[in-house]
């Protein structure tokens, strides 16, 4: 009596082998059958390309920045240099800044111009700027007063030719009468000038930098007097705007 043949899955392609052993005549025979896979099954090699629920990787979540605008992206390149963001730079004075001029050109660039003359009184200086800004664009530095009075009106002059630019104007630190007067005549057009034009209190400068800024004269700089003075002058131009 043979013995009844039992279904079983195999895992070989797409179809399940079923195996039964028969016995005829004292022989073991193998006996296969093939048997159609159970439609509620599929078959390895389909459940490798079945499509699978999609599975929600970790979200990391990022800090939202605020967008950089045009205006920021100039704001934060101009803000080191506001001074020279228009152009070259004219320095107009007499022979503390002709005696400075490398040390000025080192500080504020090489195309800077140092106009500047032995003795030179602050009455030529609306002139020299007028010249200036027919031409150029650029700051103005005037380091002028060490040799004489300073009007209200030649300030004001220098300072209407100038319009919108950033201008310093450079305090007196000399051994004569009017040192004084002509620190508070800057001081009070500068004051009255708006945010573009800055005095530079050089008589301050000298004093907080001690000994060795002066020459025996106690006016003009020293070699490292003249690197304090242009410094002093970059620095200001950097608040003028």
């Amino acid at each position: 009596m043979l013995p009844k043949l039992r279904n079983g899955p195999a895992a070989v392609g797409a179809a399940a082998l079923v195996s039964a052993a028969v016995a005829v005549g004292g022989l073991i025979v193998a006996a296969s059958v093939s048997s159609p896979a159970p439609p509620d099954e599929l078959p390895p090699a389909a459940s490798a390309v079945s499509v699978a629920p999609p599975t929600s990787a970790p979200i990391t979540t990022v800090p939202e920045q605020a967008p950089t605008t045009t205006a920021d992206a100039a704001e934060t390149e101009d803000a080191p240099q506001r001074g020279r963001a228009t152009g070259p730079i004219l320095v107009v004075g007499d022979s503390i800044s002709l005696g400075s001029a490398a040390a000025i050109k080192a500080a504020l660039g090489s195309d800077t111009t140092v106009d500047a003359e032995v003795g030179r009184q602050f009455s030529t200086a609306p002139a020299k700027v007028r010249a200036w800004t027919a031409r150029n664009p650029g700051p103005i530095v005037v380091d002028l007063g060490a040799n004489g009075t300073v009007s209200a009106s030649d300030v004001d002059a220098v300072l209407t030719a100038a319009g919108q630019r950033p201008v310093v104007l450079v305090g007196t630190f000399v051994p004569r009468v009017w040192q004084s007067s002509n620190n508070a005549v800057l001081k009070s057009a500068a004051s009255r000038h708006g945010s573009n034009v800055v005095f530079l209190d050089w008589a301050a400068a000298v004093r907080a930098a001690g000994t060795g800024v002066l020459g025996a004269d106690q006016i003009h700089p020293t070699p490292a007097g003249r690197t304090v003075l242009a410094e002093a002058i970059r620095d200001a131009l950097s608040r003028a705007a």
